[in-house]
Order: C-alpha cells, then sequence, then structure tokens
C-alpha cells in the first residue's frame, strides 16, 4: 500500500461539481489512467481518498489538496502527468507527492485557507479600502450568528480569532479582500460570514451573484 497527496486547481465551469461527484470525477479518472486505488474492507468497500477541505460549490481554487492511497507504488511525476492528461478543461494536478504510510490525514492536519474575494465596486462610489479595512479590524469583537448543524440553531460567534489576516485594495473596479481563515475540524470560518460582515460593517451593498470567492491554498498542521 502508498499513500499519496495531490495538490489540484479548480475553475470556470468545474467550480459548480459538487462535492461528491468530484470524487467520482477522480475515482474514474484513476481507474482509466490504470492508477489502481485501495479499498476499505466490509460490506461497501469505497476507495480510500479524501479532501484536505470541502470545497464550497461555485468557488474556484488554486490549492485543493485529495489523499489517496494505491495497491501498489507508482512514481508521483507519473501520477501527475497521466491525471493531467484525463481530467476535464478547468481542472490539473500541481504537484503530487508520497506520503508516510501512517499518520494523520490531511483533513486531521487543516488548521487555515487563504481565500481571494472580489466585488464589484458601488456605482458611483469612491472607496478608501485601507481605511475601511482597518475599522473594520479595530472593532473589539467581530459578531456574526453561526449556524450549527448539529443543534440546527443559530449562535452568535467572534470570529475575529478566526481572521488570521485580512487586508483589501481596488483593483480595475474591484473591490479584492484577500484573508486567510482558520479551517479543518477544531474552528473553521466561511468566507460567506466574513464578506457578509465586512460589507455589512462597511456599508457597502453588493449582489451575491457577481462576487467570485477562490480558495487560494490550505495549510496544515507539522
Amino acid at each position: 500500500m502508498s499513500r499519496y497527496v495531490i495538490k489540484f486547481y479548480k475553475e470556470g465551469v468545474l467550480r459548480y461539481i459538487s462535492h461528491l461527484d468530484l470524487l467520482r470525477l477522480f475515482k474514474r479518472s484513476f481507474k482509466r489512467e490504470g492508477i489502481r486505488l485501495q479499498y476499505s474492507q466490509g460490506f461497501n468497500p469505497h476507495p480510500k481518498m479524501s479532501f484536505a477541505q470541502p470545497l464550497s460549490l461555485g468557488y474556484s481554487s488554486t490549492g485543493e489538496y485529495i489523499e489517496f492511497e494505491t495497491t501498489q507504488p507508482y512514481p508521483p511525476e507519473e501520477i501527475k502527468e497521466k491525471m493531467n492528461r484525463i481530467l476535464p478543461e478547468g481542472m490539473g494536478i500541481l504537484s503530487c507527492e508520497e506520503l508516510p504510510a501512517a499518520g494523520k490525514t490531511l483533513a486531521a492536519m487543516t488548521n487555515a485557507a487563504d481565500y481571494e474575494i472580489s466585488i464589484p465596486c458601488p456605482e458611483g462610489g469612491n472607496i478608501d479600502i485601507i481605511q475601511l479595512v482597518s475599522a473594520y479590524l479595530s472593532q473589539k469583537a467581530i459578531t456574526v450568528l453561526k449556524h450549527q448543524r448539529k443543534s440546527g440553531k443559530d449562535v452568535e460567534i467572534d470570529m475575529k480569532p478566526m481572521i488570521h489576516d485580512f487586508a483589501g485594495f481596488v483593483d480595475n473596479n474591484y473591490i479584492m479582500l484577500h484573508c486567510r481563515l482558520s479551517a479543518g475540524s477544531t474552528a473553521n470560518l466561511s468566507p460567506e460570514l466574513v464578506l457578509s460582515s465586512f460589507c455589512s460593517h462597511s456599508r457597502i451593498s453588493y449582489d451575491r451573484t457577481e462576487v467570485n470567492i477562490k480558495r487560494k491554498e490550505i495549510y496544515f498542521d507539522s
């Protein structure tokens, strides 16, 4: 058994492929290229393959990670070349590395992620984005209502400790926000909450259908 991690990008129309469909795409691609995946045991065996952090529908990314196990060793560069040969337009492998056979999963080690958010400038608006970002971050607490899946309730949280970096600038009539947010099983902050909170505090109106969110990178515990 060998264990690998692939870093890949996803853009264009593939932003709208679901998490499950993406898993199926990888499974079919591995099979067509003769890369034999290791399967779990039991009544319903499935390939040992998982993402570091699921990506929300509609987001593009230049820093996604999937780990998987194979029944035999393959040169990482061979895996990269084979997968890039078969994956659809808008998706590609950036790197492939072999992992130690035993160890924590990438999902368990995920601690943060970088996002880029682009918002059309309000018509006729004269935006001092540096001042707006400074005022936003100067708050003692940045409270929002976050939906808890387990309880089904909305709970007020202070998300300021989960915003590790936040900056902005205006480029070609777009407000560009760059943020590093907590991610993973311990603490996970959606860029949607940051977008809504910042624009509300800064009194910036926007149409969500015109906003683009890209995940740039995922970070892991060493």
